[in-house]
């Protein structure tokens, strides 16, 4: 390879690796980032590229011909992933201008330098409107009362700023995540030791602000990521999952450790979690949808598909659970198959990003959030065969990654049909979404 196709070649991929970069920071799905990666190389020239995904890295090689010294790029991310939908879209965006070559090569990497340096779609508060609406709408599902919904919205708030004082002296998320965890129940005790709510009413409180704590997000991940081949990323989300899991339950325990007087979580275990009235469902899911697309900074112009996506999944769920008989589990992979399909066929013809339909859709329709907390209340108060029922809600968690990547795969199924070599280029540059 002459020197020129060698600088080339590096330009190239420096600029899809720069892209892959800002993908991971945001969430996206390891195997889209990987499809950008190639897609990106292949419009610049690069072809019979070879990737490798380590934990949180991308690790790339292009030795052309067998040459004796191949070109090696090394890109490695460690912050968490920040999961904004509308920065999503803008790269996803991005890669498709450039793979089609619609941008100069030069006003892609510029466009990627403005994209690194840009903040969230939307203001902290606003997002925080959303996270409200999405506390309000969980404690709800857990049969709280209207009230119980409102003192829900405005602990999230508090609980979320106790979290972000912490980060602001260099605190680790591990502890930032248990005093929120702390937080929500000390806040829930004294509530009830004052009268203003009823153990039911303060059990279903708790129940919405702790489950917008578990890391259920990453757990989806991690199962979408060992599903598709990416085990070392999925190991990598085990460990964040179980870290911030520990969390949860550190600050949990501290609490009871001190007010072991008070039985919050007796209460809470005895929560019924009855399904909800058909007339209420797509209330629920429109209202938990459209919460936690704000809160994910999807904008306004997708709220509407954020919304249908997460009535769809539920009314889907909803028949499932009460017209099919079907276990939970069962249920949700339903649900989340057509919603998988659902993400799969809005990216190929509105040209949107799978997490517009998928983050929305799942969170406001089928996370067993309610059920895992109260699983593991019914553990802490030492409840016959409440293991049973934390086995369950896991298992259903686990459901919901491997519904969306069989919807996702089944959306992207094609008959295959004879191609042009420029065909073939063309179909790398295509990027899915």
């Amino acid at each position: 390879m002459a020197k020129d196709e060698r600088e080339q070649a590096r330009r190239v991929l420096s600029f899809a690796l720069d892209v892959a970069m800002q993908m991971f920071r945001q969430g996206l799905e390891t195997a889209v980032i990987v499809r950008t990666v190639r897609g990106l190389a292949l419009a610049g020239g690069v072809e019979d590229l070879r990737i490798s995904v380590g934990v949180r890295a991308i690790h790339l090689q292009y030795c052309p011909g067998g040459e004796a010294e191949p070109l090696v790029l090394f890109g490695s991310v460690q912050a968490n992933d920040a999961r904004d939908i509308g920065r999503m879209g803008d790269l996803e965006a991005l890669a498709v201008r450039a793979g089609a070559a619609t941008i100069s090569p030069a006003e892609a990497e510029r466009d990627a330098g403005i994209l690194a340096q840009a903040g969230p779609t939307w203001p902290w508060y606003v997002s925080l409107l959303g996270g409200c609406l999405l506390a309000a709408m969980i404690c709800l599902q857990a049969n709280g009362t209207v009230l119980a919904a409102v003192v829900s919205a405005g602990l999230f708030v508090f609980a979320n700023r106790v979290g972000w004082v912490l980060s602001t002296v260099g605190i680790a998320e591990f502890f930032q995540v248990a005093a929120k965890a702390s937080t929500v129940l000390v806040v829930a005790i004294s509530l009830l030791s004052l009268g203003v709510l009823t153990g039911h009413e303060a059990a279903s409180l708790a129940a919405a602000n702790l489950v917008l704590l578990l890391p259920i997000l990453s757990l989806v991940s991690l199962v979408e990521d060992a599903v598709g081949d990416f085990h070392l990323m999925a190991a990598a989300r085990i460990v964040t999952v179980l870290l911030l899991t520990g969390a949860i339950a550190t600050g949990v325990m501290v609490v009871v450790s001190v007010a072991n007087d008070l039985d919050i979580l007796g209460e809470a275990s005895r929560v019924s979690l009855a399904a909800l009235p058909l007339a209420l469902v797509p209330v629920t899911a429109l209202a938990g949808s459209l919460g936690n697309a704000i809160l994910m900074g999807t904008p306004a112009r997708w709220w509407l598909l954020a919304c249908g996506a997460g009535l769809v999944t539920s009314l889907v769920n909803w028949t499932g659970r009460s017209v099919l008989g079907l276990s939970a589990p069962v249920s949700i992979f339903l649900a989340t198959t057509v919603l998988g399909i659902l993400a799969g066929a809005a990216t190929r013809i509105l040209q949107v990003p799978t997490a517009v339909v998928t983050i929305p859709g799942l969170t406001g329709a089928v996370l067993p959030g309610p059920a895992m907390y109260l699983s593991l209340s019914q553990v802490f108060a030492r409840v016959p065969g409440s293991w049973d029922a934390v086995a369950e809600a896991i298992v259903s968690t686990a459901a919901i990654g491997v519904g969306v990547v069989l919807g996702l795969q089944l959306a992207t199924q094609r008959r295959p049909v004879a191609r042009s070599p420029g065909e073939r280029r063309q179909e790398g540059v295509d990027l899915g979404i």
